[in-house]
C-alpha cells in the first residue's frame, strides 16, 4: 500500500502544484491555453512515439489481442452509453471514451504485477490513444469537415503512425536518440496535470451533473463491459485480465483538458468533470485493486 500511496502522490502533486500557482499568481486563460498547446504540439508526441515504438507484439500477440478486442468494446460501449447518457453532448461523450490509460495506469500496474504487466499497459494506450486522438478534434470542433482538416494537422496521430511503422518494419533506432525521445516526451503527463490544477482551481470540483453521466460509464458502464468480455479472450485472474479490469475503471484522461483548451468551446468544464473523476478515483482504485488481488 505505501508503494501505490506513492504513486498516486506523484499524480496528485502536479496537480497541487497547479492549484497553488493559481492561487498565487492568478494567470490568465491564455496561460492555459497556451501550456496546452505547448503539450499537445510538443511534449505529447514524444511521449507517444516513443511509447508505441517501445511495444512491440512479438511473443505477446496473444495478449495484444485480448487487450485490442476488449479496449474496442469498452470504447464502443462508453462512447454510445455516453451518447444516451449525456443526449449526444460531444464534449461528455469524450470524457467517457477517452481515458486515462497510461501515468495512473502505469506505476500501479507496476507495483501491483511487475514490469511484465507494463506491454500490456502500453497496448491499452495504444487502442485507446489512437482511438481517442481521433475522435477530439472530430467531436469538440463540432463539424465533421473542420475536425478532419484539424485531424490532418494533429502531431499526436503522426507520432502513433509512425511509431508503429517504425516498429513493424524493424527499425532499429539507437539509444543516443530514443532515450532523449522518452524523457523529454515523459513531461507531457505532469505538464498537463499542471495545467489542469490551474483550471481546476477556477472551476472547483463539484459533483454535479455532467460529472455523475461520466462517472456512470467510467465507473459502472465501462468495467461491466470489460467484466463480461474479457474472459472470452484472457484468462481470468491471470495478468491480462487484471490490466484489463484496471485500465476499464480509470477516469478520464487529463490529455482530455489540453484537447478542450485546443478545440474545445469550454475547457472550464471539462478540467471540472476530469479534476472530480480523478480525485474520485483515489477512492475506487484501491477497491478495484483489492478485488483484482
Amino acid at each position: 500500500m505505501e508503494a501505490i500511496a506513492s504513486a498516486l502522490l506523484e499524480l496528485y502533486m502536479p496537480l497541487a502544484l497547479g492549484m497553488a500557482y493559481a492561487a498565487l499568481a492568478r494567470p490568465d486563460e491564455s496561460f492555459a491555453r497556451s501550456l496546452s498547446r505547448a503539450v499537445l504540439y510538443s511534449f505529447l508526441p514524444l511521449l507517444l512515439f516513443s511509447s508505441v515504438y517501445r511495444r512491440q507484439p512479438g511473443g505477446l500477440a496473444k495478449d495484444f489481442v485480448a487487450v485490442a478486442v476488449t479496449a474496442a468494446a469498452v470504447i464502443a460501449a462508453s462512447l454510445s452509453s455516453s451518447y444516451l447518457l449525456t443526449g449526444g453532448d460531444r464534449e461528455l461523450m469524450l470524457l467517457s471514451t477517452y481515458v486515462n490509460a497510461g501515468y495512473l495506469p502505469i506505476p500501479i500496474a507496476y507495483v501491483m504485477w511487475g514490469a511484465d504487466a507494463l506491454p500490456l499497459v502500453g497496448f491499452y494506450i495504444l487502442v485507446n490513444a489512437s482511438v481517442g486522438y481521433t475522435l477530439a478534434p472530430l467531436l469538440l470542433t463540432g463539424r465533421i469537415r473542420r475536425g478532419l482538416t484539424a485531424l490532418a494537422k494533429y502531431p499526436p496521430l503522426y507520432a502513433i503512425l509512425a511509431g508503429l511503422l517504425l516498429s513493424l518494419a524493424g527499425v532499429k533506432l539507437p539509444n543516443a536518440l530514443l532515450t532523449p525521445i522518452s524523457r523529454v516526451g515523459s513531461a507531457a503527463p505532469y505538464i498537463a496535470l499542471f495545467v489542469l490544477g490551474v483550471q481546476a482551481f477556477e472551476a472547483g470540483v463539484k459533483l454535479d451533473a455532467d460529472s455523475l453521466r461520466v462517472m456512470a460509464t467510467r465507473f459502472l458502464i465501462a468495467p461491466l463491459v470489460a467484466f463480461l468480455v474479457a474472459p472470452a479472450y484472457a484468462e481470468p485472474g491471470g495478468l491480462a485480465y487484471r490490466v484489463l479490469m484496471l485500465e476499464a475503471s480509470m477516469p478520464p484522461a487529463v490529455t482530455n483538458v489540453v484537447l478542450a483548451n485546443v478545440y474545445g468551446q469550454h475547457p472550464e468544464r471539462v478540467a471540472k468533470v476530469v479534476f472530480t473523476l480523478t480525485l474520485l478515483a483515489a477512492l475506487s482504485t484501491p477497491l478495484i485493486l483489492a478485488l483484482l488481488a
